[in-house]
């Protein structure tokens, strides 16, 4: 059994039918089938029974099914991490989530790559979910992320930081307050980012601790939308205080939290792989210019 049959396997598990299969795979339906034939032979079973409308999986399939990602996976996550070995004093690819270079300088990590020249340094922009799927599989050898990953086996550096505020137009009963608290906004209508943003689902568990769930009224990706529906009154919006920034504030206001929300980047790697001379080089060099990340 290999890797080839197995992800064979699993194109025409999805598809019911072996020609979409072969399209996806871009191979031949013939040569799908070999591949299918020669792994029901090892097996000694039947995997697909044929029917007018394609294929279907018979017990044996969902068995195989059922470990066959398992599998695919393990065995890419070990081949990803063989070729992360044999570059590990020369290339260091960066995961990084979506808004960290709002707090994390951009200009001090370029420092770092005009510095060390000799190592090949790769950066992307990804959701931090993504980030931190990448670390996993060994296809970044480094990640900034927003908020501690609690997971064993990977080390977290806070970096930065900043306040969340509540972004309220002028007319709302809170427009005057200095501070406000989330027991306040219950029944609020609030516009969030998106649950692909780590702050979406920090804000949803400090209103489930309090005992309730936020009216939301709408969800983005985009923080300037957040700011357009805001100011039409659409709702009040969460957002890190940076996000202010770069907005037009007249009759507009960015209320602080009193319970102190914060939206943190944090470096992140697998523990196993600190030994790295590109991550050690990275983690040294962060340390050295903790001062230039912001703080409020």
């Amino acid at each position: 059994m290999n890797v080839k049959d197995l992800k064979s396997f699993e194109a025409v598990y999805e598809e019911r039918g072996i020609n979409q299969a072969a399209q996806k795979l871009f191979i031949t339906p013939q040569g799908l089938s070999r591949n299918i034939k020669m792994l029901e032979s090892e097996l000694d079973t039947v995997l697909f029974e044929r029917t007018k409308q394609g294929v279907r999986p018979t017990e044996s399939a969902e068995l195989l099914h059922e470990r066959a990602g398992i599998l695919i996976r393990e065995f890419e996550e070990i081949r990803n991490g063989i070729q992360q070995l044999k570059n590990e004093k020369r290339l260091l690819r960066i995961g990084c989530a979506c808004g960290v270079f709002n707090v994390l300088s951009f200009p001090v990590i370029q420092k770092f790559i005009d510095e060390n020249p000799e190592i090949s340094v790769e950066w992307c922009e990804y959701s931090n979910q993504e980030v931190k799927e990448r670390l996993k599989d060994s296809t970044i050898e480094y990640g900034f992320v927003v908020g501690a990953w609690k997971e064993d086996g990977v080390k977290n550096r806070r970096l930065a930081g900043c306040r969340v505020c509540l972004l309220v137009y002028e007319g709302h009963p809170f427009y005057d307050l200095e501070e406000v608290t989330i027991d306040m906004v219950r029944g609020e209508k609030l516009i969030l980012m998106n649950e692909y943003f780590h702050m979406y689902h920090d804000f949803l568990e400090a209103c489930e601790v309090r005992g309730f769930k936020p009216l939301i009224a709408a969800k983005t990706a985009d923080a300037n939308f957040q700011y357009q529906l805001c100011r039409q009154k659409t709702g009040l919006a969460v957002v890190p205080d940076f996000a202010a920034e770069h907005f037009r504030m007249d009759h507009m206001r960015a209320i602080p939290f009193r319970e102190r929300l914060r939206w943190e980047v944090y470096g992140v790697y697998k523990e196993n792989n600190g030994w790295y001379s590109v991550i050690r080089a990275l983690e040294d060099f962060l340390q050295s210019q903790s001062a230039d990340f912001p703080e409020e």
